[in-house]
């Protein structure tokens, strides 16, 4: 996968935008935090998190619009149809499994609209986890958007193009904001040494009890001034191994497929973390390790806690990781399990 920085859509961006020189990514996310701490302020007065967004979507002229079944989005439907916006009639076609929101662009406004844009926010079953991050990936749209929506819409979905993937850090930054979140982070740290799932349930209950536990962790060992990272294993393959099921699919004589292992889907170190606690993504996951045991458990899916030599994972060619012992705290999360890592002495 290209690194975002290098994606043409990301630097077309980037110029549109006019942001400094340097890395494109870094650029635009400073740019979008430049304007939120412009409206908001730098921690200067006692503020939540939702006070901020508020602030913001008066800015952008947002207004956001949840259902979280069929008949709240005929309402919604019939609502804005009746104000004589006739792309809202297609929103019921829209929302399929991998679609979490749309944001259009109104037609029928003035210019003191406090209106122009309306993010419609799928809420149902298990999209409902993601509706604080959803509402923030949207905000970073338009902190973003230098032109006007093409349809006039734009659909947030599953599929990650590079805007997508971007929307997603931004949204992690921004809907994280430093000055509300980070002496909350801080404390804890302060107190305990360390982080841990408790800390972090804690830290999300003060900053905004509808964020997710794992956005919410994303953002804490982003933040921590202590090495740490966040680990996702399943099952996936090597890189080889998915261009060889992708020739197998399109194969005229089919043989066997690789099968799948236990693998790293995603690591993610922070900043203190980076070269000093290290996993490669697609990298498989020891017989031995716990997370093992507890990604195939039938069992009840309770948090485990483990101390592990990290000089026991190899890579394909026999290399091993240097020996680093970390401690473990994993939760399995339906087919996949979620990891915060930590040295075992911090």
């Amino acid at each position: 996968m290209k690194a975002l920085r290098d994606e043409p859509e990301i630097l077309r961006m980037a110029n549109a935008l006019r942001v400094g020189p340097g890395d494109p990514v870094e650029q635009i996310i400073a740019f979008c935090k430049g304007r939120v701490e412009s409206w908001c302020g730098k921690g200067r007065r006692r503020r939540t998190i939702e006070d901020i967004e508020r602030i913001v979507c008066e800015k952008l002229n947002l207004v956001f619009e949840e259902f979280g079944n069929e008949d709240e989005l005929a309402s919604l439907v019939n609502k804005y149809v009746s104000m004589g916006e006739a792309i809202f009639a297609t929103l019921p076609g829209l929302f399929d499994e991998k679609t979490y929101a749309t944001l259009i662009e109104r037609r029928k406004i003035n210019r003191n609209s406090r209106d122009r844009y309306i993010a419609v926010i799928d809420c149902r079953g298990g999209k409902a986890a993601r509706r604080f991050f959803t509402r923030w990936h949207e905000i970073s749209h338009l902190l973003t958007l230098y032109d006007q929506l093409e349809l006039p819409l734009h659909r947030s979905t599953a599929k990650k193009t590079p805007t997508e993937r971007l929307m997603d850090t931004i949204a992690g930054e921004v809907g994280f904001f430093d000055p509300i979140l980070k002496p909350i982070i801080d404390a804890e740290l302060s107190s305990d040494g360390r982080l841990s799932f408790e800390a972090v349930e804690r830290i999300r209950t003060r900053y905004s009890p509808t964020a997710s536990f794992q956005s919410t962790l994303n953002a804490c060992v982003r933040r921590a001034y202590i090495p740490a990272a966040v680990l996702e294993a399943g099952l996936g393959f090597k890189k080889r191994e998915v261009e060889q099921v992708e020739t197998l699919q399109l194969a005229l004589i089919p043989c066997d497929p690789p099968k799948p292992k236990i693998r790293v889907l995603s690591f993610v170190p922070n900043e203190y973390g980076r070269g000093k606690i290290q996993l490669h993504r697609n990298m498989e996951v020891p017989a031995t390790s716990p997370l093992v045991t507890l990604l195939r458990s039938a069992g009840p899916l309770m948090d485990q806690t483990w101390v592990e030599d990290l000089g026991t994972w190899e890579h394909s060619d026999g290399s091993r990781l240097p020996s680093a012992l970390v401690r473990f705290e994993a939760r399995r999360i339906k087919d996949h399990v979620l990891a915060l890592i930590q040295f075992a002495n911090p």
